[in-house]
């Protein structure tokens, strides 16, 4: 090939431009009505079309023999443009092009008369690049430039860019190309470029590419070097260093059906495979992620919907509909877990095996470390921090009913070291909750996870009451082992024979007091959507 894919298939007028519709009918709106701006910013991530659409209006507004938006290609204009000799046409990049002496060069030449074109057009890419110095010389030229000059600046990082700059220009934000615009565009240069590929393999390359055109041509190009002609999935699957989104389908199956066996059995498929690991498990991270978007909303699938195909979404509502919102943002705890350790495990693997094992209940059994001792506060303090999830007021211990639970034995405590006093009461365990947290973490992290999310309410002859919103929470920690282990850590710890009972809020009869949008705001009414906006980093959009 004379030229990478990318450079050979740009396109080249406004109709050829895919996932951009909104700026392209307003780029061409303005051409028509002869309202054509001094300055424009395209923002937005790489391979979405800035340069591309910066370049075609530059070619448009040039062209003397325009006919509905669309260059001719013909006329002197359009032919030195595409050919990269007009003296007119400036692209600058910022990022080799940074200091004040460069922009007063590009200040010297802006009052100079085009040479054969009507506009002169300064396309500066990456121009968050420019120093504050850089930028402060450009602002004056940016502001009034001649009328026959044009600026268009490009960036992926708008947030770098001073508001002095941005106020000055008309802003256009590029999307991610969905994955079917993406397909379409790759079978299309298969087809002229005589390729053989499939439908899955040109659905990996889009997923993989992240909403940019331009990386999935190059992707695709790699691909060509590997395997010139007839491409499978298997060669793009060793591209690309991971495996297809089956394997979070398969794997996320087997995690609510508990089948750890099949699941231990995948990781080990893919290791022999040759794959990634922490590729791999970061790609299904991000999958326990989309899973837990659409359990909060459906609405929720236009956040990724460039990354999934309607089959695949239609796979995930299946799989939503089979679990529950507290299961999966525990199974996203294990695996971020799981991801810190993978490179410093001698069997990378295991540090996946473990977390599956986790994620399906499949639960060892556990030793308990002894504990320093915690001595009983006479006069509770304010704590750090406020241990409780939920937050249960105005209720009172004697009317809490909490169902009757059969507990493990606790033959195995070191009585030695119990102490008969009963001296502690509800204030003391609440105190130190927090620490109590801390000290079962190493044991068990995934009961440290659990417990965050529950409440102690009443401590009573050495028994402690707990509640937890959700059923499933409770499920896992009156498991025998799982309690046998918080009865043995919390009694170490306060010196005193401990024994758990559990129960859901419902169960005991709680009720969530509900507050006022003045003391409360909506967003934090729901505890479990707190925790998932903290784990994915964002926020509530009211409509």
């Amino acid at each position: 090939m004379a030229f990478s894919l990318y450079r050979k298939y740009r396109p080249k007028n406004f109709s050829e431009i895919i996932g951009q519709k909104h700026i392209v009918q307003t780029l061409s709106n303005s051409i028509t009505k002869e309202r054509i701006g001094h300055a424009y910013l395209f923002t937005g991530p790489r391979g979405t079309g800035k340069t591309s659409i910066a370049r075609i209006f530059a070619k448009t507004i040039n062209c003397t023999a325009l006919k509905n938006i669309t260059p001719c290609e013909k006329c002197q204009a359009c032919q030195i443009i595409a050919d990269g000799k007009s003296l007119d046409i400036i692209e600058i990049d910022a990022a080799s092009h940074t200091g004040v002496d460069n922009i007063r060069e590009l200040k010297e030449t802006v009052n100079l008369p085009s040479t054969l074109l009507k506009y002169k057009v300064y396309i500066i890419d990456e121009v968050h690049m420019l120093s504050g110095g850089a930028f402060n010389a450009l602002l004056k030229t940016l502001e009034e430039p001649p009328s026959h000059v044009i600026f268009i600046l490009a960036t992926t990082e708008i947030h770098k860019v001073p508001e002095t700059i941005i106020s000055r220009c008309q802003r256009f934000d590029f999307v991610r190309l969905p994955i079917q615009n993406i397909v379409e565009k790759l079978s299309l240069i298969a087809q002229k470029e005589k390729i053989t590929i499939d439908g899955e393999s040109l659905e990996m390359i889009a997923i993989a590419s992240e909403g940019g055109m331009r990386d999935a041509e190059s992707l695709l190009e790699q691909i060509l070097n590997l395997e010139d002609k007839n491409i499978t999935i298997k060669e793009v699957e060793e591209i690309l260093g991971t495996a297809d989104r089956d394997f979070s389908f398969a794997m996320v199956d087997k995690i609510i059906t508990s089948d750890t066996a099949s699941a231990i059995g995948l990781i080990n498929s893919l290791l022999e495979g040759g794959y990634d690991l922490q590729t791999t498990n970061k790609a299904f991270i991000n999958y326990l992620r989309q899973l837990l978007l659409l359990r909060v909303s459906p609405e929720l699938k236009s956040i990724f919907s460039y990354e999934i195909t309607p089959e695949q979404l239609k796979k995930m509502m299946e799989q939503v509909q089979k679990t529950e919102l507290g299961k999966i943002l525990f199974w996203i705890d294990i695996f971020l877990e799981a991801q810190g350790k993978i490179a410093s495990f001698l069997l990378p693997q295991l540090a996946l095996e473990m977390a599956v094992i986790k994620a399906t209940g499949t639960l060892p059994n556990e030793e308990v470390s002894n504990s320093p001792k915690i001595t009983p506060t006479t006069s509770p303090q304010k704590p750090k921090e406020q241990p409780p999830k939920e937050s249960v007021e105005n209720v009172s211990p004697s009317e809490i009913k909490v169902p009757e639970i059969t507990n493990p034995t606790t033959d195995n405590i070191p009585t030695s070291e119990i102490d008969s006093d009963n001296s502690l009461d509800i204030e003391d365990v609440k105190n130190h909750w927090n620490q109590l947290l801390a000290e079962i973490k190493p044991h068990n992290h995934s009961l440290k996870a659990l417990l965050s999310h529950c409440q102690p309410i009443k401590f009573d002859q050495g028994t402690l009451f707990l509640v937890t919103p959700y059923g499933f929470y409770k499920d896992k920690l009156i498991e025998q082992t799982n309690q046998l282990t918080v009865e043995k850590v919390f009694g170490n710890i306060l010196k005193q024979k401990i024994r758990i009972k559990i129960a859901t809020n419902q169960e005991a009869g709680i009720a969530i007091p509900k507050k006022s949008s003045e003391s409360m705001p909506e967003k934090k009414q729901n505890s479990l959507i707190d925790s998932a906006l903290k784990i994915l980093g964002g926020k509530i959009v009211k409509e």
